[in-house]
């Protein structure tokens, strides 16, 4: 990792820093490619995200054309990713519900099988997806804006701003809308504010990791704080996600209202832990004080 002063120069930093997210996708392509384990497409698939966040977070700093190009060629590998990897979160939900001697004639053991063809269709689809998506022209697309930074003539920031100042207004950025939507998720029929929070909640994780060479101190606390505040929010969206596949794909009423009440205590229990959270660890303080270790 490259040493990252809080004076250096924020476009000299973005390379570095935009380097280092284009290399750790590379390493994780590699090893999803060869393995197809759903545990390193996950991890390819956060790289992507991460990757995403650091784009947007360096965006002034190159050309809007260019940059834009390559943004969306790496989401279209993270929605390539998505799938399999929601699939998967579905089969060991629905997998660990099921008991050991589940009649193979059941409506569960109907959906997990019905899942697990579903599962092996979307393998099938992201190794054509790769071929289709290949790494070389990315790489070379990201090598090529990482060369043409704009320095001058430069109308949307100073590129020489001290990256500690850079770095303490772009948390701002990401932690405004959090702090916004936080109200809103704190009732719990807010299904739809809780989801958003959660996406906030995972783009300032994201920022916060990418900016980690400057933290003086506290980065590991922090970050652990907002981790916590992205599983359980994630959790609870799983939940809303096997209700909507129980609501559309089970017919017999009985297993089907059976499971519904399972996903509803435990979505229940969930929110609890969120609320209890919130008094303990304020999620409301999180970007003011990841600025203050800045």
């Amino acid at each position: 990792m490259m040493l990252i002063t809080p004076t250096a120069p924020v476009w000299i930093a973005a390379r570095a820093l935009l380097a280092e997210r284009k290399d750790d996708l590379e390493q994780r392509w590699k090893r999803a490619l060869k393995s197809f384990d759903a545990e390193d497409i996950h991890d390819l698939r956060v790289s992507s995200r991460r990757l995403r966040e650091a784009l947007a977070l360096f965006s002034p700093c190159f050309p809007a054309k260019s940059l834009s190009r390559v943004s969306s060629r790496v989401k279209r590998l993270t929605q390539l990713l998505g799938t399999m990897r929601n699939t998967d979160e579905a089969l060991l939900f629905f997998s660990d519900l099921a008991a050991p001697q589940l009649p193979a004639g059941s409506p569960l053991a109907a959906l997990i099988k019905q899942l697990e063809a579903e599962r092996e269709k979307e393998r099938k689809a992201l190794a054509e997806g790769f071929k289709s998506l290949p790494l070389r022209p990315l790489r070379e697309q990201l090598d090529s804006v990482f060369k043409r930074p704009a320095v001058f003539c430069n109308d949307r920031i100073d590129p020489f701003m001290a990256m500690v100042d850079y770095a303490r207004r772009e948390i701002s950025e990401r932690d405004k809308p959090l702090r916004e939507l936080l109200p809103l998720a704190c009732r719990e029929e807010d299904i739809s504010s809780q989801h958003r929070l959660r996406i906030a909640t995972k783009r300032l994780r994201y920022r916060f990791e990418i900016l980690a060479p400057l933290v003086r101190e506290g980065h590991g606390e922090l970050l652990a704080t907002v981790k916590a505040y992205q599983e359980v929010l994630g959790k609870m969206h799983d939940l809303d996600v096997f209700a909507e596949i129980v609501a559309k794909r089970l017919s017999d009423v009985t297993t089907a209202a059976l499971l519904l009440e399972e996903i509803s205590n435990r979505r229940h229990a969930l929110f609890a832990a969120f609320m209890g959270m919130l008094d303990t660890d304020p999620l409301d303080t999180v970007g003011e004080r990841m600025r203050g270790v800045l």
